[in-house]
């Protein structure tokens, strides 16, 4: 097996075994090397996720945005986002992104432009 591919197996392991802190320099490791989609998607959100739980919140949502911006229509992505800027203590920005997420989802029979709207003047 690749290094890898190996230190994101590392990585999953851990994070299963809930042992975040222990996952987090693989899934370092293993971006650092270079990892095949959609293993590069799985080990940006487990490395977001794991650094959220850790309380690392403002690593977390840099994690996660970055990889948002890399895969905008990845809506685990997104959701784990939301997730990170909320125990940041970001809740409207969290709002944002899980409004966004919903919208994409939802069938608001026509009222779509409305809640768009809302969304944006959140405050």
């Amino acid at each position: 097996m690749d290094p890898a591919r190996a230190a994101v197996e590392e990585a999953f392991a851990h994070d299963r075994a809930g042992r975040e802190d222990e996952a987090i320099p693989c899934y370092e490791r293993a971006l650092e090397l270079g990892l095949p989609e959609p293993l590069r998607q799985q080990a940006l959100l487990g490395l977001g996720s794991s650094l959220r739980n850790v309380r690392r919140h403002g690593d977390a949502v840099k994690v996660l945005d970055a990889a948002v911006a890399e895969y905008p229509d990845h809506g685990g992505l997104r959701f784990f986002l939301a997730l990170a800027r909320w125990s940041a203590g970001e809740e409207r920005e969290a709002m944002r992104v899980m409004g966004g997420l919903a919208l994409d989802e939802a069938d608001l029979r026509g009222y779509r432009r409305a809640a768009e709207l809302y969304l944006s003047e959140l405050d």
